[in-house]
């Protein structure tokens, strides 16, 4: 039996990278590898993402049984993260010569301050990683991945705030488990033990302005990512049922979605919340084009809305970074403001039932939740939770659609309200 799934996965990857070698020869696209030059997306056609997908799936199930039993328990290092913090701090892939296209190892030891040996010892094990290279005994050059990190200062913000909060506070989330094992506090997580700080991660980071600063360019990064396009929110929800409407961009940040949505439905007005500081920057970077049809407006999530009556009140992964309490809070918070009229859309990751989606997937989503564990004592949701969720803020909230769009990491939840009129107090919890 074992020997006809290898044959069948060997098979199914043989087929799917002949395609995609085929069709990039035809568009004239260089073949994949790890070379300097190697373009940053190049596999993101629609053309050939189902047979990248079969390839993913099929050759990590393959290395998996190649592995069995002992191999799948003892094979994941955490190594990996002391060697990719040690190029970010130590600014190695930035620091690298830019005149030269290859630094020997005591020239690299120079200018990062660490002493020949251990950068050494350090870039030799990023190397099996694909990140540097080593072209002949002693000198280093840059890889596909490491030019990325030395010329893409969001990327290499990214691997900052991975390596330098996150990793951390991934290695005492379970003492905070088990220190506070009920709690829904976010200020009782791991990052909490790691960071030695009983402040909640946003709170404490805008204590230290490079570190606040890292985790927002950090976060500009990822959410540009495959998977988290705007157009995905734009395309997800029938906003020109609406016409002439009001949205209210709940913890909009700078306002990127809201941009979005009223470049593609010029009637609709938005109305971005956010801190102060936050929505400050997003007016000062408002393209001329919009001024009059975006409003910023500065709003704490866990205070009555202030707008009332809007026809969408939108919650854009906001609600993942907080426990079931705290997530209570933000939606009871809407309440007083809507009317039969009005629609809350959520779009947020829905964790899916177990087997469902291809393992790869599932993982992915799964690491996801675990992160919110560790940062926030928060969690992702299953469809189920969601219900639920809602069903805890007040039971005159509906759950009337969740959809998938094509290509999206997140679901658009379309939420309806019961209520009689602005600020109904009948049967609210």
């Amino acid at each position: 039996m074992a020997g006809s799934r290898i044959a069948e996965l060997a098979s199914l990857i043989a087929n799917s990278t002949a395609y995609i070698g085929t069709h990039l020869a035809a568009e004239g696209h260089p073949t994949p590898s790890f070379d300097v030059d190697q373009p940053t997306h190049l596999l993101n056609d629609s053309k050939i993402a189902t047979s990248r997908r079969n390839i993913i799936e099929a050759t990590d199930e393959l290395n998996a049984l190649m592995l069995g039993p002992v191999g799948i328990l003892t094979s994941p290092s955490h190594n990996f993260m002391i060697s990719l913090q040690a190029i970010y701090r130590l600014g190695i892939a930035t620091g690298f010569p830019h005149k030269k296209s290859e630094a020997t190892f005591g020239e690299i030891a120079l200018y990062s301050g660490v002493c020949e040996s251990h950068v050494r010892r350090i870039l030799r094990h990023a190397m099996t990683y694909r990140i540097f290279c080593e072209p002949r005994k002693g000198v280093v050059a840059h890889t596909a991945a490491s030019k990325l990190l030395a010329e893409n200062p969001l990327m290499h913000e990214w691997i900052g705030m991975v390596s330098e909060e996150m990793w951390p506070a991934a290695t005492r989330a379970v003492d905070a488990l088990t220190r506070w094992p009920n709690s829904e506090e976010p200020y009782h997580s791991g990052f909490n033990i790691a960071h030695n700080t009983d402040k909640p991660v946003f709170d404490e980071l805008a204590k230290h302005p490079d570190r606040e600063k890292r985790y927002a360019a950090a976060m500009t990064w990822f959410s540009t990512g495959p998977g988290l396009e705007t157009s995905h929110i734009v395309n997800g929800f029938a906003w020109e049922n609406i016409g002439k409407g009001v949205i209210v961009d709940v913890g909009g940040s700078q306002g990127v979605v809201g941009a979005a949505i009223v470049r593609a439905f010029p009637s609709l007005h938005c109305i971005v919340q956010d801190q102060v500081d936050v929505v400050k920057v997003g007016q000062q970077n408002l393209q001329p084009e919009l001024q009059t049809r975006i409003t910023f407006m500065k709003h704490d999530f866990f205070e009555a809305q202030p707008i009332k009556a809007a026809n969408v009140y939108l919650l854009r992964w906001i609600l993942h970074d907080w426990s079931e309490k705290y997530a209570v809070q933000i939606l009871k918070a809407l309440v007083p403001a809507l009317t039969q009229d009005s629609k809350l859309v959520i779009c947020e990751h829905v964790l899916p039932e177990p087997g469902t989606v291809p393992i790869c997937q599932e993982r992915a989503m799964r690491a996801f939740d675990l992160a919110m564990l560790e940062f926030h004592n928060a969690k992702e949701r299953d469809i189920d939770d969601w219900v639920g969720l809602l069903a805890m803020a007040d039971s005159r909230f509906r759950l009337l659609d969740c959809k998938q769009p094509p290509g999206s990491r997140l679901a658009v939840m379309e939420v309806g309200w019961l209520g009689d009129k602005v600020g109904d107090k009948l049967g609210s919890n």
